[in-house]
């Protein structure tokens, strides 16, 4: 059972526009996508297993795991290996050639700023912000966003507007975050479009209007924008703000999963695996679809590329590569996730019966707010075979 199309960033499970990218650099430039960062909607979720079992969410299972019961444990080894999250992001920490890398462009974007280039002056400021050659200061990459998006650079607006969501460098506020998206998206840019459209959709800062989410959502993906047309597809698919259209939401997600939207790529798998606005329903097309969202760092298409693995028609089922799945959703902060690693421990499907190591994967994805994780847990403490 899944749910219908879904946005990114809000929460991994339901339907959501996508969130917030953090900030830009200069003109084609995108930076890494922050905690508030708005993507374009994603398809539907899977969240609950045709079995009956929850769909198990396992958040970053690194922190308190148990030890490992057996060598070849197919969970531990992913673990064990490094799996931290979607496919390991450069550290802003970097030694060696890649500190000297970032020292260079910070002195090139320093003197460029000093020589009146605008555009420098916002990457000089993504340099404090992400600590690349330089110590991080946020007030200070604050201050050269402002530089530059006063100087006609969008991308210094957008990225101000993204300080002031998160209260990174500047107090909290959204109202003046949207100020500054709007102004970003009057200097072409699409990342500051998209997160004001998420805005209106959501009325974070401003009045709540649909209509003028999806004017903003087609802008960004005029623009360019990935994640401004998964959420223009989302717009489509739920009827807000534009006609219901299933089939133009099917093409936009489409648009967006080729442009490297992983939660575009997600929501398109949905919808071919529910037969919903596509020309067949079709789990063999959905799969390389998850495979893809996953593999671009979205935590549900890689909980449900395990789903169909565990429980597909029309996959062979793979129970090996369906925890390893489950659990790299889990090292993503992914609670369903989580939830269903446990579920694989409880019953012994691929890796040795272990209630503790299932109580311990339950409890993970309660403490994120999955409630069949709860249930789950419960049931085992009932049952006396976890505290």
């Amino acid at each position: 059972m899944g749910y219908a199309d879904s946005v990114t960033g809000r929460s991994p499970m339901g339907p959501w526009p996508a969130g917030r990218v953090g900030r830009v650099g200069r003109v084609g430039r995108v930076g890494r996508v922050g905690r508030i960062g708005r993507v374009g909607p994603a398809a539907a979720v899977l969240v609950v297993a045709a079995s009956g079992f929850g769909c198990k969410a396992m958040r970053r299972a690194t922190h308190h795991r148990p030890p490992p019961a057996m060598t070849d444990d197919p969970v531990e080894a992913l673990l064990d290996a490094g799996m931290t999250g979607p496919a390991a992001s450069a550290s802003s920490g970097a030694s060696g050639a890649g500190y000297e890398a970032f020292h260079k462009g910070f002195a090139l974007h320093d003197d460029g700023c000093k020589g009146g280039d605008w555009g420098d002056c916002v990457d000089l400021g993504i340099d404090y912000e992400d600590g690349r050659g330089v110590a991080i200061d946020l007030g200070k990459a604050a201050t050269l966003y402002k530089s530059g998006c006063d100087h006609g650079v969008g991308a210094g607006c957008t990225n101000l507007g993204g300080l002031y969501d998160r209260g990174d460098g500047v107090p909290k506020d959204v109202k003046q975050a949207a100020v500054f998206y709007k102004r970003g998206c009057d200097g072409a840019s699409p990342l500051g479009c998209n997160n004001l459209g998420l805005d209106y959709k959501d009325g974070t800062g401003v009045a709540a209007d649909d209509v003028r989410a999806a004017r903003l959502f087609t802008k960004s993906c005029d623009l360019g924008n990935a994640d401004g047309c998964t959420n223009l597809g989302y717009m489509r698919s739920q009827g807000r703000g534009v006609p219901q259209d299933p089939t133009l939401a099917s093409d936009l997600y489409r648009k967006a999963c080729e442009a490297g939207s992983g939660q575009g790529c997600h929501n398109l798998a949905w919808r071919y695996e529910h037969g919903v606005g596509v020309e067949e329903k079709s789990e063999r097309l959905a799969l390389p679809l998850y495979e893809k969202g996953c593999g671009l760092g979205t935590a549900i298409a890689c909980n449900n590329e395990g789903y169909l693995y565990e429980h597909g028609a029309e996959i062979p089922h793979d129970m090996t590569k369906a925890v390893q799945l489950y659990a790299k959703a889990c090292t993503m902060k992914d609670p369903n996730g989580c939830n269903n690693v446990g579920e694989m421990y409880e019953y012994g499907r691929a890796v040795a019966q272990d209630d503790a190591k299932a109580a311990f994967y339950y409890k993970s994805a309660c403490d994120d707010g999955l409630a069949r994780a709860c249930t789950n847990l419960g049931e085992l403490q009932k049952a006396g075979r976890a505290k």
